[in-house]
């Protein structure tokens, strides 16, 4: 008998009676399975009385059908055992805690989802896609999270989004099947396993400390990198992190001080101190990390770049200048300690100073000068760590030098209290009149106010929102992110749209990680 034939008509009876057997005359699969089977038919044994049960389960009356099934089945798996049917024989036990849901659900409607996470084709991402917003749940299921885990290596950026959807919505359970499908000696599927280690340090953090430290002996190049930036997670490997930065070369030395400056202990800060002083261009090691020791290392790194900017006794910047400075500007965003609110106290007394500090003409990368460096800077503050002291520090800037930093305060104000924020800078904008004209403070004020407004956009899967781009603390990749706004005080629009509210200027596009691109204010965000 071939056996194929046998296997095959034995799904599809099991997925019909998932189905129930009302969708019978429409189950094509079904109709080719019996089809397929029909040369086994003559030979007068189990293949005859096979294919007469199926017949005559698939020609009668609806009301006799399912009994028919049952008999059907019956013939067709004690057919598959007598010729070999593969057991695993011991007591069933309950799956372990944190691996996963039991769904429920029949495995007919799980099988498309787990063929797409197996594919390579461009279709399984509208698959999945569907799977996850009218189904999500069934993501989490046992039998679904290892193909999960495993798909995991997929460079799509749409593939890459959802998986961090799903993994952020399962948290912890989803742990012990990425750690169980670890291999570092699998060249082909590094990719896959970075992310392993990442999404095990993500979700478990210093509970899994132990298994980070385990792999780390057994993983070379990239996946060593991860590991090691992985071990930030802890407390306890601060002593361990100093020795690799010590012994580390290339990017896994670079992936040791990254972790380091997650550590609180004075050897780390020591450490951190010297590299800065030693090597000035290390500050995109502290991008994404929120620690206070990272708040203070941002805080030194900003003000020797920014006196070394000064002393040259040049205004016009080179590209390598830019590079250094915005790199220690962009090492700032997100964090604050008394130390960085004091280093801004200091940059913001000396924002004239840097309005002048200018790229030269062969820069192409940067359109900004240092001070809207700093600018973009506290917006992109007040985004990433909308916390007290990051809201008390932009009033303050906000208040003391309002040409320079009310944008921020004002955007702080749409993300916490929207209902808010016009009462408190609403006045700012000036309407022209015969008797009065904006003049250059208050045209500053506007400006300032309308970066904060240009931030905001609208659209129907979203609503109204603010999108801004927040880098990871354990490998420093950006991550989309979006606050959404409730409300928006309406006489923001029919303020700006008065032909009497001058349009001039140029607003910040707070989108932009890397360039600070002009354009003119546009109100995208009325609906």
């Amino acid at each position: 008998m071939k056996m194929e034939l046998l296997y095959n008509l034995r799904d599809r009876l099991e997925e019909l009676a998932s189905a129930g057997t009302d969708t019978v005359s429409e189950d094509f699969r079904l109709m080719g399975a019996v089809e397929a089977f029909a040369e086994l038919a003559s030979d007068g044994g189990a293949g005859g009385r096979i294919y007469r049960a199926v017949c005559a389960m698939m020609t009668a009356l609806p009301e006799e059908r399912p009994a028919l099934l049952l008999e059907a089945l019956d013939i067709v798996r004690a057919t598959v055992r007598e010729n070999g049917e593969t057991f695993v024989w011991g007591d069933l036990v309950p799956l372990r805690g944190g691996s996963g849901s039991e769904t429920g659900a029949p495995y007919s409607k799980l099988r498309p989802l787990i063929a797409a996470l197996q594919n390579s084709g461009s279709a399984r991402i509208s698959i999945l896609g569907e799977y996850w917003a009218e189904s999500p749940e069934l993501f989490g299921d046992s039998r679904v999270l290892p193909y999960l885990a495993s798909a995991l290596g997929d460079t799509h950026e749409e593939m890459e989004e959802l998986f961090a959807a799903v993994l952020t919505k399962q948290g912890r359970r989803a742990v012990p099947f990425l750690k169980e499908g670890f291999r570092p000696d699998c060249p082909d599927g590094r990719r896959e396993m970075e992310r392993r280690v990442y999404w095990v340090a993500r979700l478990a953090g210093a509970e899994e400390n132990k298994w980070l430290l385990s792999i780390l002996p057994k993983c070379e190049r990239e996946l060593r990198e991860a590991v090691i930036a992985a071990l930030g997670v802890s407390q306890d490997n601060a002593e361990l992190l100093q020795e690799l930065y010590r012994t580390e070369t290339g990017k896994s030395r670079d992936a040791a001080l990254r972790a380091l400056a997650r550590m609180e202990d004075e050897g780390s800060r020591a450490l951190w101190t010297e590299e800065l002083e030693r090597r000035p261009d290390c500050p995109p090691c502290l991008e994404g990390v929120d620690s206070a020791l990272a708040a203070d290392m941002a805080a030194q790194a900003l003000h020797s770049a920014y006196t070394e900017a000064l002393e040259r006794g040049r205004q016009e910047l080179t590209q390598a200048e830019m590079l250094t400075l915005s790199h220690t500007v962009y090492a700032a965003y997100g964090k604050y300690s008394d130390k960085l609110r004091e280093e801004w106290m200091w940059l913001a007394e000396h924002m004239d100073e840097f309005d002048r500090l200018v790229p030269d003409r062969n820069v192409k990368q940067w359109d900004m000068n240092a001070a809207e460096l700093l600018e973009k800077c506290l917006m992109e503050t007040v985004l990433w760590n909308p916390s007290e002291n990051v809201r008390a520090l932009a009033a303050e800037l906000g208040t003391r030098w309002p040409n320079r930093f009310m944008g921020s305060a004002v955007l702080t104000d749409l993300i916490m209290c929207p209902g808010e924020a016009f009462a408190r800078y609403g006045k700012f904008i000036v309407k022209n009149g015969l008797l009065h004209r904006e003049n250059a403070v208050e045209r500053a004020n506007r400006i300032q106010i309308m970066c904060a407004l240009a931030a905001i956009r609208n659209d129907k899967d979203n609503g109204r929102h603010i999108p801004f781009s927040r880098k990871d603390a354990l490998n420093g990749a950006p991550a989309g992110m979006r606050y959404r706004l409730e409300q928006l005080d309406p006489r923001w629009a029919e303020t700006l749209s008065n032909p009497k509210v001058n349009q001039d200027g140029a607003v910040f596009d707070i989108k932009s990680a890397w360039s600070m691109s002009k354009l003119m204010f546009q109100m995208e965000w009325i609906e």
